[in-house]
Formats: structure tokens, sequence, C-alpha cells
């Protein structure tokens, strides 16, 4: 069966890369395109000694596993994979300093991951959530162990995978390990035919959060309250901005947009929203003139967050969150980072991605609305700072007892390496 997918993925690679390699900026389309073949030179950043390599698709997975891969990195060299330029950058920032090689996931053809093990001289391969790629995991395989961690299954891909069970349990077979979330997660991988005992609850490293504490030199300027909009899809920009200037007589407003690419998009659509100049000012926030912003003659303030990787830190100074993706049919985005820093949490009716958020709603420490309803929420939020303070506090109760995921799948891993 490999052989049969193997023939399909390539050609079906052969029509999605050009589009694929035009869509990257310039600059990093040559790095794109030698990663995608596996034409690696020999690291600079590497220590003598072992390497593992842990594949993250995106900013999401980077920051979910930022813990696990600095433990690793203690005593390994580490080779951190993403498919997304954002989770480039996240990575290489995140561990700057650190014995850390970040590339992006070569094709899933035999003859590049054989040629990424070789070069790397790989000890075992860590891949984060639900990243099957069967020839990556089965190449793998054949030469090192191959451990699937903070594993996942939504309903969706589940009922998917049970199409093509004869298939995807070939795959699934040549993992060493898998580290689900859940039992939920545990049930659903052992319907697809993977045997009980390869299959180990050890919770959700997302919980595990490490949020660097960043000073903004502007922060001390915005009005309050603080509302920030956190990873946010089309057309979720134009809602929150409705309900925030239909409510809000005085505030500010960070909108942060999920992909960089729809920056430019995001700038247009606000601009036209916004018909009081006076009363309303919107910046881009990496073109503020920060000695020179006044603000005290404007009512409301609305910055468009054009940066990348500083949503976790910029959460420090809301008053309430908007969790992004989750009012389209999106599966919501990651609520955690602001509860990290006690904020308290709205999110939509789509977060389907993330079941651990339905205890959070149980015990009302979250709450879940319609686009119809964002601007009453809203008003009645923050006219009710006591509300705001106990969602807060609730919220930070539930997410410090599922802390510990990382220290239990670091115990796991050391038994094989």
């Amino acid at each position: 069966m490999f052989w049969v997918y193997t023939l399909i993925y390539y050609l079906v690679a052969g029509l999605l890369l050009p589009k694929e390699f035009l869509k990257r900026p310039p600059e990093l389309r040559l790095k794109w395109l030698k990663d995608k073949f596996a034409l690696f030179k020999k690291s600079e950043n590497f220590s003598s000694g072992s390497t593992i390599w842990v594949h993250c698709v995106s900013v999401g997975e980077v920051i979910a596993l930022s813990s696990l891969v600095k433990r690793l990195s203690n005593n390994h060299n580490i080779l951190i994979s993403t498919i997304t330029d954002t989770g480039q950058k996240v990575a290489k920032d995140r561990f700057k300093g650190l014995s850390v090689e970040v590339i992006y996931l070569p094709l899933d053809c035999p003859f590049a991951i054989k040629r990424t093990l070789k070069a790397f001289n790989l000890k075992a391969l860590v891949i984060s959530e639900t990243e099957i790629w069967p020839n990556l995991i089965h190449t793998a395989a054949q030469e090192i162990p191959v451990f699937l961690v903070n594993a996942r299954l939504s309903q969706k891909s589940f009922k998917n995978y049970q199409k093509i069970k004869f298939f995807i349990r070939r795959v699934l077979e040549d993992l060493t390990l898998i580290v689900v979330q859940d039992n939920l997660y545990k049930k659903r991988f052992k319907a697809l035919g993977v045997p009980e005992e390869k299959i180990i609850v050890a919770g959700n490293t997302k919980f595990d959060l490490e949020i660097p504490y960043v000073e903004f030199p502007w922060e001390d300027r915005l009005k309050k309250p603080v509302i920030i909009a956190g990873s946010t899809h089309h057309p979720e920009e134009e809602i929150i901005t409705e309900a925030f200037l239909s409510v809000v007589e005085e505030g500010t407003l960070l909108l942060a947009p999920r992909h960089p690419e729809r920056f430019e998009e995001v700038f247009s659509r606000i601009t036209s929203l916004i018909s009081n100049q006076k009363e309303n000012r919107f910046y881009r926030l990496s073109s503020l003139n920060y000695e020179k912003l006044n603000l005290q003659d404007a009512k409301r303030i609305i910055l468009l967050v054009d940066q990348i990787g500083i949503l976790g830190s910029l959460y420090r100074l809301c008053d309430l969150a908007i969790i992004g993706g989750s009012f389209i049919p999106h599966g919501g985005q990651n609520p955690l980072e602001p509860i990290y820093w006690k904020k308290p949490v709205v999110f939509g009716p789509s977060m389907e991605n993330f079941p651990f958020v339905q205890e959070f709603l149980e015990k009302k420490a979250c709450l879940q609305v319609s686009s119809e309803k964002l601007a009453e929420t809203l008003k009645d939020l923050l006219n009710n700072p006591q509300k705001l303070e106990n969602l807060s506090k609730k919220a930070y109760q539930i997410y410090r007892s599922k802390t510990g995921a990382t220290e239990r799948i670091i115990r796991l891993l050391e038994k094989y390496l």
C-alpha cells in the first residue's frame, strides 16, 4: 500500500510545489526548496552527540512542545521541522542559543526522509499531535524509534481514518509509542487498530506553557480596558471590531490575525470600518512611533498586531481576551495563553479542536457566545469587573491542575533514548 500512497503523493506534490514555492517570501524560497528535497549541509548549531528530530506543524505545536524541546536539548541536539513559515520563525526565536536546528519538513517521500536521517545522524523522531505522514513514519521507523506525542484525534479525523483503516493501521503499527492527551483519544487510536499497550495517556503539553514576560515601550499609553482578539480569521476582525466600537466608549482593541499574509487585507478592511478618525485611532503595531505617540485625544484605539511570535506575551496587557477561529466553522485557537496570565476568556461557538474547553465551560470559567451576542457580552463583562475576576480565577485554577504532561512524556522517552 505504501507504493500506492507514494505514487499519489508524487503526483499531488508535483502540482502543488510551484504554488507553495511562490507563496513564500522571496528570501525564504531557496531554503524551503532545499529543505523539501532534503539538501542539507552539516549543522553549525550542533555539538557532538546524538540528535533527536522533533516535528511540529506550526506555531501552536512549537509552543506546546517548547518545554519538551528545552528539556531534551540538555542532553541531545534537536532538529525541529515545521511546515509553516510562522512555525519556523517562532521555533528559531524560542530556541535561540540552544543546540537546535530548524528546517522545513521534507517531502513525504522515502528518498527525502532517508537523506534527512543520514544528514543529521538521528537517534529518534518525535512527532507532535496528529502529523501522521505515512512515509515519514514508515521510513524513519526502519532505523530509529518513532513517537507520536501530545497526540490527539478529532472526530473528523477519526472518521476519515476509519475509511482507510486498512492503510492507516499499517502506518500506526510503525510507531514505537503513542502518548495521547486523554482517554477519548486513546479509545480512538485503539479503534484504529493500535494495541492498547502502545498507547499511554500523559495529559496535554499545551498546559505546560512558558511565555516570556516582555515589557512593551508603549503599553502604559493604552487606554483601558484593553481587549485582545488573538489568532483571528476572516471575517472575525470585522465582527470583533464592530462589537468593540458599538459598546466600548473608551478603550483599546488589539487585533492579531492568525496568518501573516492577511495583515494587509485586515488593515484595509478595518480602515474602512472606522468612520470617525478623531475618536478612533487605528495603527499597525510595527509602525508605531513610540516616542511621538499621543493617544490622549482619542477615545478608542485599535492596533493591528502585524508581528509574529509576540501574541503570548501581549496577552499580559489585556483585561479580556477573545479567541479567534471560533466565530467561524474553523474549530477555534488555543485559549490557554491568556489564561496563563490570569485573564478572562471569551470565544465563539466553534471550539471543537480544543475539547478540553468543555470543562472550563461546565465550571463557568470561560464564556462561549455567538457573534450576534458578542457586543452584548462585552458590555456586560466590562461593566462588571467582578465577573471578569471570577472568570479568570476559575480558569487559572483549572489550568494549573492540568500541568505536568511534559515531565511525564520525558520519563517515557528516556526509556528509549
